[in-house]
């Protein structure tokens, strides 16, 4: 009985070993970090918009020359659509992006993503209080916002 248990013991190490290895191979990345440097119109509203965004190493340096990245914008709901476009290099690390338009109000979540020195890298950051197309700005004392009237 003891030889069994001692079989299916080292079997048992051998899959979790090989299932950790493949894990890791698959998280290699190049550490990589996003900053929100504009966003056009200010502030954001639902429909076209123009990004800028500038990536950093993890010693804070510019990345320059990396020439086009990808842009995930995306919401942490489901049913969202995300947003997939290319943004180009401007200069000093700045990105900007061509044909990026928020499909809905609320809270973004901008994913980056390509390649650094041979190696893949995903940035993340948010864009907060995207607005519906429609809304108007408040003011102390007027909340023009859309109000919910609860059905009986």
């Amino acid at each position: 009985m003891s030889v069994i248990r001692l079989l299916i013991s080292v079997l048992l190490l051998v899959v979790l070993a090989s299932s950790l290895a493949v894990c890791q191979r698959g998280q290699r990345s190049s550490e990589v970090m996003v900053d929100i440097v504009s966003v056009e119109p200010s502030p954001p509203q639902v429909g076209p918009a123009e990004l800028r965004m500038r990536l950093r190493d993890e010693r804070g340096q510019t990345l320059a020359g990396l020439g086009s990245v990808e842009v995930e914008g995306t919401m942490s709901h489901a049913g969202m659509k995300p947003v997939i476009v290319q943004a180009r290099e401007e200069g000093d690390g700045v990105y900007r992006t061509e044909n990026f338009e928020f499909t809905m109000a609320g809270d973004w979540i901008i994913i980056v993503r390509g390649t650094r020195n041979g190696q893949a890298f995903e940035a993340r950051t948010t864009i907060s209080g995207v607005r519906s197309s429609r809304q108007l700005p408040t003011t102390p004392g007027h909340d023009h916002s859309p109000k919910v009237t609860p059905t009986p």
